[in-house]
């Protein structure tokens, strides 16, 4: 009787090897990639953080303000009338504002007293920064933030509600 040998065949042995390359080789280009790669997206994390942010906060105040009013040459500061009630003395206003590389929020009744003023974001690039009209109720940010070499570029749009008269 033939006793059975104890092993693994050539064709199995190729196999092994060529799965342990492939998930070798894949590891290796993304360890690679990560440590290549490392400081981009810590940089770019409070970067994308802050530009959401001043997305947010205008395209929320864009929706209830009555007028817009962006100053030359880059729409900062910018103005926005917020109706309290049916009478316009009583509006309340936003002004956005760049101090250094931070965008401010400012707000005011309608006696001109500051309520309060909120910090909007940092590394603002105040130079790349815009807000323009670009249709009947309709605007454009283009917010650029940056630190170190990294920066990040969003554009929003946004519109004023409609209201019925």
């Amino acid at each position: 009787m033939r006793q059975r040998q104890k092993g693994f065949t050539l064709l199995e042995v190729v196999v092994a090897v060529g799965i342990v390359g492939a998930i070798v080789t894949t590891a290796g280009m993304t360890v690679t990639t990560l440590l290549m790669n490392f400081e981009r997206p810590t940089n770019q994390q409070p970067l994308l953080q802050q530009v959401q942010n001043a997305g947010h906060w205008m395209t929320r105040d864009i929706k209830m303000t009555s007028n817009v009013t962006p100053s030359a040459p880059n729409g900062f500061p910018l103005t926005l009338n917020i109706p309290v009630d049916s009478d316009p003395n009583h509006d309340y206003y936003i002004i956005y504002l760049f101090d250094g590389n931070k965008l401010k929020r400012q707000l005011y009744d309608s006696l001109d007293n500051l309520i309060a003023e909120t910090f909007i974001a940092q590394y603002v690039d105040a130079d790349n920064t815009t807000f323009a009209n670009i249709g009947t109720s309709l605007y454009k940010l283009t917010i650029r933030a940056s630190l170190g070499k990294e920066a990040v570029t969003t554009s929003y749009e946004m519109c004023q509600r409609l209201t019925q008269d």
